[in-house]
């Protein structure tokens, strides 16, 4: 894959990210030493916990992560496990920063990446309740004209990922992937507006960065607020996500776990360019989350605090088959509205991964079994390892779970 993590090259990384639960092939780190990890840092009990619950440790557990996070040269982890929306299991290992000697704890905020497409999709169908935005209505409505190309192109195409429009920001968009100044969303649209659709919208998927950036901004106009401050006030402080934010230039890193990358049989630290931090890729990729805010996000996708049950059952359903497969068994991997789902053996399983420079996290839920579980990491260069955390951890709490 090269040096598909740096500056303008990390877009790269998106999609190889985004699907690692799906693709067989890993981006491993190099070195031999080791990375030290102090004892887990339990995270207090939570409001969403279930009645007479304990965060008592579980050995097993511990030593799987902690065996997992030497094996992958992972800095810090957090692994917060769920049962229906209710807290079972939750705690941050190893560092927040390695040179400070800094334990990682569930309040740091990681970049979560093409997990932030997920609440993209949550904040459109908000508005399908609303009865404020149609799915099927054509882009155009929402942003104005648009190039030939474009015109078939509806609000469903973009949640699904079969608009056809690219991946990430070409070439000729270098201002934005390597940060030469601070765009703003109509600059943005300005630039994404002369990159074509290369599929007949709606009749196939293929992975795109730039289609939920369009999206992002498609609900700032109808919302009548910037993207960040629309899921802020309809979805983060509701639900009293506390750290949770969209990347902004010259924001404080303060409350941030230090992402880290393999360079040699080192970790160094390692961030986003200034082109990601700069235009943020909002709905795309920008979203900054703690572990206590993911499990306060589950809890409310599956209480049913957040969507009306219409709009749940149709970010959950099959929108389009991808393509590929998943897991050992190679099970279709299909896309719904903002997730990715497969049916293995009887159990139903929606599921993201997400990454950026120095991070890279997984979200994993189990319909039937009512099993989620989330880890979020501060090491970039692991392949596949946060996902096969997520499914062991998830084996431990329900061993008939299927691979």
């Amino acid at each position: 894959m090269g040096n598909f993590m740096m500056h303008a090259s990390g877009r790269r990384l998106y999609f190889f990210v985004a699907c690692a639960a799906l693709l067989l092939a890993g981006c491993g780190g190099g070195g031999s030493t080791p990375t030290p990890t102090p004892d887990p840092v339990a995270l207090p009990l939570v409001s969403m916990s279930p009645a007479g619950s304990t965060q008592a440790a579980n050995a097993e557990v511990d030593a799987y992560v902690q065996a997992k996070m030497t094996e992958g040269k992972i800095p810090g982890l957090s692994l917060a496990v769920l049962e229906n929306g209710r807290l079972l299991y939750a705690k941050s290992y190893g560092y927040a920063d390695l040179d400070a000697r800094l334990p990682l704890r569930p309040e740091h905020r990681m970049e979560i990446g093409s997990i932030s497409k997920t609440f993209a999709a949550a904040g459109a169908m908000l508005l399908v309740d609303e009865g404020k935005l149609d799915l099927d209505a054509k882009v155009s409505t929402y942003i104005g004209p648009v190039i030939p190309s474009w015109e078939a192109i509806t609000v469903r195409h973009l949640l699904n990922h079969s608009s056809g429009l690219p991946e990430y920001p070409t070439d000729a968009s270098r201002d934005i992937v390597e940060g030469k100044r601070i765009l703003s969303e109509e600059e943005i649209l300005a630039i994404y507006k002369t990159f074509p659709s290369t599929r007949t919208p709606g009749l196939s998927w293929s992975y795109s960065n730039v289609g939920y950036d369009v999206l992002g901004i498609i609900l700032s106009r109808v919302s009548g607020r910037h993207y960040g401050a629309y899921l802020r006030d309809k979805m983060f402080t509701p639900l009293g996500m506390r750290e949770i934010r969209i990347m902004a230039p010259n924001e404080s890193p303060a409350g941030n776990a230090t992402g880290y990358a393999m360079v040699g049989s080192k970790l160094v630290a390692d961030s986003a360019s200034p082109g990601l931090r700069n235009y943020g890729s909002l709905a795309a990729s920008g979203v900054e989350a703690s572990l206590m805010d993911m499990v306060k996000y589950d809890a409310a996708l599956r209480g049913n605090t957040l969507l009306r049950q219409s709009s749940l059952d149709a970010m959950f359903s099959i929108s389009i088959s991808t393509g590929l497969t998943t897991g050992p068994t190679k099970a279709p991997a299909n896309f719904g509205l903002g997730w990715f789902l497969a049916l293995i053996g009887s159990e139903h399983k929606s599921f993201h991964s997400g990454g950026m420079p120095g991070y890279i996290c997984n979200f994993i839920h189990y319909q039937e079994a009512g099993i989620t579980v989330i880890v979020l990491t501060n090491q970039g260069f692991q392949g596949q390892m946060p996902q096969t955390v997520t499914q062991g951890v998830a084996r431990m709490y329900r061993p008939s779970l299927p691979e």
